[in-house]
C-alpha cells in the first residue's frame, strides 16, 4: 500500500528537486491519482458525520458510527500490509478503492431514494473503515517504490502538501453542496440527505478517475526471498524486524499514545462545535476543515522546504509540534467561536503536519523494500487502532460532561507525552539507533 522503480530518477539537489520529481511519470500519476482521490473523500469526510447527526441529534451515536468505521480499519489493517508485500501495494490499492467507490454509489442510492436506516449506516461504517484498511497501508508502501530514497521526504511533502491544498476548499464546497441544495418539502430534520446523497455520489466519481490515473503507474515486481517451507511473506517478519529496531520501537510506541489523546477525540468534536457553537451548519463544519487544512499547507511545505532534522534533532523537532500541538487543542477546547477556534485548528494542522512529514519519511527511508508494506502496517495499526476506543469515549464524555471537559483532557495529555519525549535523551535521540539485519525469511 512489491515491486522497484521502473522509471529511474537520478537524485539532484538544490532547486533542481522539485522538478525531478514531476518528471517522474510513475510519481506523476500517484500524486495526480492521490489528490483526486482526497478531493472526492473529504465530501465523505464531511457527508458521513453530518448525515449521523442529521438523522439522530446525539453525540453518543455519532461516536459509535464513527468508531464502528474505524474498528475494522485498525483490526484489519496488521493483515492488509501482508498483502500490499505479497501482491503488490498498488494492486491492493486498486481493489480497495473499486470496492470503496461501489459501496458510496450503494450508500448514495439508498439515501436518495429514501431506503436508509441507522442499522444500514452502521454497516456502510465498518465496510470503509476495512477497505481503508488496506488502501492506507497499501498507499504508503507504493510511494518509497516510484521515487529515489533521497526524494522520498520532499515527494512526502508535495504529496501531502497538494492533498491539503485541496483540504482548503473541498471541505467548504462538500458544506455548501450539504447546506445550500434545494431541500424541498422534505420533513423537519431530514432537509440535508438529498444533498448528502449528492455528496457520496461526488466521492464515487472521484475515486473513478483516480483509479484510472492510479492504473498509469507501471512498476517491475520484487522477487521476494522464500523460507524453507516456502512462505515468502509472512506478518511475524514485520513484528521481528520493528521490534528489533529499538528507534522505530520508541517511536512507534509514542505516536499510538499521541493518536489515542488526539486523532478520535479531534474527529468527534470539530462537527459538534459547529453545531452546537457556530452558525450556518454543514457550511461552518467545512470551514473549519478548511482552516485546519491552511495549516496543514504550512506544514508540509515547511517539510519540504525546510532542511532536513539530523538523527540527534529529529526527536526534538517532532516532540516540539506535538507539544504545540496539545497547547492547541486545550485551547480549542475553550473555543466559542470561529474567531477563536480558527486559529487553533490552523496551528493544531501545521504541527501535525511538519511532525507527520518528518516521522513517516524517516521510517519509509528506514525499513527495507520487502517489509515495507508489513512494517508500515504495524506502525499505522499502533497510531489507529485505539482510534475506535477513544471515539466511543469521547463520545461518552460529551454526552456526560462537555467538548470542553474532552479537548482539556486531551490537550493535557497530548503535551505531557511530548514533554516526557523532550526531557527523556533515551527517547528524543531514537533516530540516532542502528537498524536491526533484514530477517532472512524477507
Amino acid at each position: 500500500m512489491t515491486t522497484s522503480i521502473q522509471a529511474q530518477v537520478d537524485p539532484i539537489a538544490g532547486d533542481e528537486l522539485p522538478r525531478s520529481l514531476f518528471r517522474n511519470n510513475n510519481y506523476l500519476w500517484l500524486w495526480a491519482s492521490s489528490g483526486i482521490s482526497c478531493l472526492g473523500d473529504y465530501f465523505t469526510l464531511i457527508a458521513m458525520p453530518w448525515l449521523v447527526l442529521t438523522l439522530t441529534r446525539d453525540p453518543a451515536t455519532l461516536g459509535a458510527v464513527m468508531a464502528l468505521e474505524s474498528l475494522p480499519r485498525a483490526a484489519f489493517m496488521l493483515v492488509s500490509g501482508g498483502f500490499a508485500d505479497r501482491y503488490s501495494a498498488r494492486m491492493v490499492l486498486l481493489v480497495s478503492r473499486t470496492i470503496f467507490m461501489l459501496a458510496l454509489v450503494a450508500l448514495a442510492l439508498d439515501l436518495w431514494y429514501g431506503y436508509l436506516q441507522l442499522s444500514h449506516l452502521y454497516g456502510f461504517a465498518f465496510v470503509f473503515g476495512l477497505l481503508t484498511a488496506f488502501a492506507l497501508p497499501a498507499s504508503q508502501a507504493l510511494l518509497p517504490q516510484v521515487v529515489d530514497k533521497t526524494q522520498i521526504q520532499q515527494s512526502n511533502s508535495a504529496l501531502m502538501g497538494s492533498q491539503q491544498l485541496i483540504q482548503l476548499f473541498a471541505p467548504v464546497l462538500a458544506g455548501l453542496l450539504i447546506w445550500g441544495m434545494p431541500s424541498g418539502a422534505a420533513p423537519a430534520g431530514t432537509a440535508d440527505v438529498p444533498s448528502i446523497a449528492l455528496a457520496f455520489a461526488f466521492n464515487a466519481a472521484a475515486i473513478f478517475v483516480a483509479l484510472l490515473l492510479l492504473l498509469r503507474i507501471k512498476l517491475q515486481p520484487l522477487q521476494h526471498t522464500e523460507d524453507a517451507n516456502g512462505v515468502g511473506v509472512r506478518l511475524t517478519d514485520g513484528f521481528r524486524y520493528l521490534w528489533r529496531d529499538r528507534g522505530l520501537r520508541i517511536a512507534t510506541s509514542y505516536m499510538s499514545c499521541i493518536g489515542f489523546f488526539a486523532i478520535g477525540p479531534l474527529l468527534i468534536v470539530i462537527p459538534q462545535i459547529a453545531e452546537q457553537r457556530l452558525h450556518d451548519g454543514a457550511l461552518s463544519y467545512g470551514m473549519l476543515y478548511a482552516v485546519n487544512g491552511l495549516g496543514s499547507l504550512l506544514g508540509f511545505a515547511c517539510g519540504g522546504l525546510l532542511p532536513k532534522p539530523g538523527k540527534r534533532r529529529l526527536g526534538l523537532v517532532m516532540f516540539s509540534t506535538d507539544l504545540l500541538a496539545g497547547i492547541c487543542v486545550f485551547w480549542l477546547g475553550h473555543s466559542t467561536s470561529f474567531a477563536t477556534a480558527a486559529p487553533a485548528l490552523a496551528l493544531i494542522g501545521l504541527s501535525a503536519a511538519y511532525g507527520g512529514v518528518l516521522a513517516l519519511s524517516w521510517i519509509q527511508e528506514r525499513v527495507p523494500a520487502t517489509l515495507a508494506g508489513r512494517v508500515l502496517g504495524i506502525v499505522m495499526f499502533a497510531v489507529l487502532g485505539l482510534t475506535p476506543v477513544s471515539m466511543s469515549l469521547g463520545g461518552v464524555i460529551i454526552s456526560h460532561y462537555s467538548l470542553e471537559a474532552l479537548l482539556t483532557l486531551s490537550g493535557c495529555a497530548i503535551g505531557s507525552f511530548a514533554l516526557l519525549g523532550l526531557l527523556s535523551p533515551g527517547i528524543n535521540r531514537f533516530g540516532t539507533y542502528a537498524k536491526p539485519a533484514l530477517p532472512e525469511a524477507a
